[in-house]
């Protein structure tokens, strides 16, 4: 089963952002963005509202730059499922030449349990900058 979706590149996107020094192209963290929320995308339809998906574990290859206003095509393939464990086969091309591939292992998890402990480490951290000040 796979996805495939295509998006514009934006300024915001840009390597630049991240160093001022860098070109306008698509950053590396932004094409990671993009590959992991095309995985994400993939598997929303199976999801039941009390669910999401999480990545713990994304590897990729940057082959070629792609000018910010240039159009890429991101296809994301499941190629196991092991329980709540999905893996996925990542590629991206801007038309004429495939500038990325990697992979991307995610968890279905149960939202609300991970939104409490999300929360119980940001009332820790409360706690912490009171008592330090």
């Amino acid at each position: 089963m796979f996805i495939e979706k295509k998006i514009e590149t934006k300024p915001e996107m840009a390597a630049s952002r991240f160093h001022r020094n860098s070109p306008q192209v698509l950053s590396s963290p932004s094409l990671i963005t993009l590959m992991q929320t095309t995985c994400a995308d993939l598997m929303a339809p199976f999801l039941d509202s009390s669910e999401m998906v999480v990545s713990v574990r994304i590897e990729m290859n940057h082959f070629a730059s792609a000018p910010i206003g240039s159009t890429i095509l991101i296809r994301a393939e499941i190629v196991r499922i092991e329980g709540d464990k999905v893996y996925f086969e990542i590629d991206a091309n801007d038309g004429f030449e495939r500038i990325a591939s990697g992979f991307n292992d995610m968890y279905v998890i149960n939202e609300e349990r991970f939104e409490k402990g999300v929360k119980k480490k940001i009332d820790s951290l409360s706690t912490v900058r009171v008592k330090s000040a």
